[in-house]
């Protein structure tokens, strides 16, 4: 089970550079941009396999100085099994202008998604698959009041701990992940690919807690389908320990 989810794992992860071979190298702009994120997370059980789910980004540009961006995630959870959780939910995301080539305006998304989150271990590594589906409504910058866009996308989250020291009160790890953000046709905006997010970093995991802090670079293809984002991020990420899955045996 564990060697053919990482296999899909990897698959989905090393699809990138083929994605990107789509755009001509001629005809690519890069723009690098210092980002800072901030986020809350948290699931919490309400009764039996049901939960919910709370998230939220601070998402600012120029290490802080500006808005990039914010997110609120709400959801209803449900617990499949002990090792997977399934979640619906809507997203509220506002996107400002920021970097050297900018939107015109801000442009105000909404969401609903559907995700699927699976837990397993690796010997004392512990994995994490996100798979995720989203209906996408957006309003591009065309106008102050342009119509509404929609779009299809899917998201693969392929993130690992590595444990470094452990304590009876408290652990240190490494987080290292991926993600693959592909649209889905026919509504994918100016190319299948979306966006590519690695990043390494550094944990501390309580009981109530676990605080990550991690560089974050976030490939962007910017909707002209010409120019393309290279966002180095330092990201700051909370999250609360009250989910279904530890708290069922």
């Amino acid at each position: 089970m564990i060697s053919k989810s990482l296999q899909i794992g990897f698959f989905l992860v090393s699809a990138l550079p083929g994605l990107l071979a789509q755009v001509p190298a001629s005809g690519r702009v890069y723009d690098q941009n210092p980002h800072a994120w901030v986020s809350w997370n948290g699931d919490h059980a309400v009764k039996g396999r049901w939960g919910v789910h709370f998230d939220a980004q601070w998402r600012r540009e120029n290490m802080g100085l500006s808005w990039q961006q914010y997110q609120v995630r709400p959801g209803v959870n449900y617990q499949w099994s002990r090792h997977v959780l399934l979640t619906l939910g809507y997203v509220y995301t506002r996107t400002y202008p920021y970097g050297e080539f900018p939107a015109r305006f801000a442009i105000p998304e909404h969401r609903v998604y559907q995700q699927a989150l699976i837990r397993q271990n690796a010997g004392k590594v512990r994995l994490q698959h996100r798979l995720r589906m989203e209906q996408r409504f957006i309003r591009y910058a065309t106008a102050p009041q342009p119509p509404v866009t929609y779009q299809n996308r899917f998201r693969y989250l392929l993130r690992a701990e590595f444990p470094l020291k452990k304590t009876a009160s408290s652990e240190w790890y490494v987080p290292v992940g991926n993600e693959v953000v592909i649209g889905i046709a026919p509504n994918y905006g100016a190319r299948p690919w979306d966006q590519n997010r690695a990043f390494v970093g550094i944990g501390r995991s309580t009981r109530r807690f676990a605080v990550d802090v991690a560089y974050l670079n976030q490939f962007l293809g910017q909707r002209n389908g010409r120019v393309f984002e290279v966002n180095h991020t330092l990201m700051i990420g909370i999250t609360a320990k009250v989910a279904p899955w530890r708290a069922q045996k």
